[in-house]
């Protein structure tokens, strides 16, 4: 982990960042990738059967059991750190595409943290952070959003169309 020369500008607006306060470490920016990537991230946990998610019958999330791969939560880490002052040496674009390269780079991640100081409570911290946050970005199936959309009556004509007074 390196110092950066000119701290980083975090948006104060944007939903798409938010912070962890890590106990001696401070405050720590994220920024919250988009579905497909908080997919790609949660992937790996859910496939294993690691980490199952219980939806009610319209499809909202009711319960999440897990117990967290220490190489997925690091690459949420990796992929999602934005801090102000400290820059991962460990670069997502430096391994192979697909489950194996992400959680090789998970593995990095890691033991970039432990190397820099933080303890496994402290991982753990941001690793709760992350997965929060991921399950919020994570969309909800496609047949489930359907299943949403059609639960409607659809509106006949004249309660669609346009009046004018």
């Amino acid at each position: 982990m390196r110092r950066l020369q000119h701290p980083r500008t975090i948006p104060d607006s944007s939903p798409a960042y938010f912070v962890a306060f890590v106990p001696g470490h401070g405050d720590h920016d994220y920024r919250v990738p988009r579905p497909s990537i908080a997919a790609r991230l949660l992937k790996p946990l859910i496939q294993s059967g690691l980490w199952n998610i219980n939806r009610d019958a319209v499809g909202n999330i009711e319960d999440v059991q897990a117990e967290l791969v220490e190489e997925s939560v690091g690459a949420a880490i990796g992929i999602c750190w934005r801090h102000r002052e400290l820059e991962m040496e460990t670069k997502r674009r430096d391994f192979e595409r697909g489950v194996d390269g992400l959680m090789e780079f998970g593995a990095e991640v890691m033991g970039e943290l432990y190397e820099a100081g933080y303890s496994q409570d402290q991982v753990t911290v941001l690793g709760n952070e992350m997965v929060t946050k991921l399950m919020i970005a994570f969309p909800s199936p496609a047949k489930e959003v359907q299943e949403r959309v059609d639960f409607t009556v659809p509106r006949t004509g004249s309660e669609t169309s346009l009046t004018s007074t």
